[in-house]
């Protein structure tokens, strides 16, 4: 069973224990009572990971009503694609609040979406009287979600985000189940030779200025790390079978237990630094 707090670092143990070979793999989520933004992206993207190959999960949700109540908040149901029946009893459980989105978003590819889901996160800010910048805030996620608008293709990304007030900290989570970090990059000759290397390496290499899939150029994911660095925040994204931190400056390098595609990222903001 898993943990009652499901987060980044355990998020990745629960599924790589599911039987995905079952005729319906089962996920038992009974016991959990909070799920950061991180752990709801991630558990999105497997679903609609597995759902694109015709799996259908049986996942028993949440019995604490607070942590079933969030995730109908949410809509995570209607979002990675559970049948109608499911869609319809817990959108019963409904509820609003001021201090997330109220809401996953599909990155959808046009011109406003950056800008659509920052002025949303501004307005989240004011709402719970967010003592944190919120231009600098709002252009950072405006960053994460154009590059990801950019990068993820057929495979929509799914950003949410979540205020707490207690701690004085913000976290924005954002996630798709596309080609990652590594194969994007290595699409360009420049980068080619990053396929045969681990995932970790490749996002190092993003994180550098002017490193892109495009012959151009361009500031991947550099802008969006020297504003998290500015405010005191972290960094912490997974692709693959690995994940890198970013804290002060210094980036760490782990093993996932499961090998999820696409890139699933959280940025950790406290307020007050």
């Amino acid at each position: 069973m898993p943990p009652p707090n499901l987060n980044f670092w355990n998020v990745h143990r629960i599924c790589a224990e599911i039987d995905i070979t079952s005729e319906q793999p089962i996920l038992d989520l009974s016991g959990v009572t909070f799920f950061s933004p991180f752990a709801l992206v991630y558990l999105g993207m497997f679903f609609r990971h597995f759902n694109s190959k015709g799996s259908r999960f049986h996942v028993m949700p949440p019995t604490a009503p607070h942590a079933r109540g969030y995730l109908a908040r949410q809509q995570f149901w209607e979002r990675f694609n559970f049948d109608p029946r499911t869609v319809k009893l817990e959108r019963l459980r409904r509820l609003t609040t001021t201090t997330s989105l109220n809401d996953i978003v599909d990155i959808e590819i046009n011109d406003y979406i950056a800008d659509q889901v920052a002025e949303k996160l501004v307005k989240v800010l004011t709402d719970c009287k967010c003592q944190l910048p919120a231009g600098k805030v709002a252009l950072i996620a405006s960053e994460l979600v154009d590059n990801f608008a950019q990068h993820s293709g057929q495979n929509l990304a799914a950003p949410t985000f979540q205020f707490y007030p207690t701690p004085r900290n913000l976290l924005i989570a954002i996630a798709d189940c596309g080609i990652g970090i590594r194969e994007s990059l290595a699409s360009n000759p420049k980068y080619a030779w990053l396929a045969e290397r681990p995932h970790h390496v490749a996002v190092l290499e993003a994180f550098k200025p002017t490193v892109s899939r495009k012959p151009e150029g361009g500031t991947g994911f550099t802008d969006v790390l020297e504003g998290v660095t500015e405010l005191g925040g972290q960094l912490r994204l997974a692709t693959g079978n690995e994940y890198v931190i970013v804290k002060k400056g210094k980036a760490t390098a782990g093993r996932m237990s499961f090998d999820l595609p696409g890139v699933q990222i959280e940025l950790s903001l406290p307020e007050g630094k």
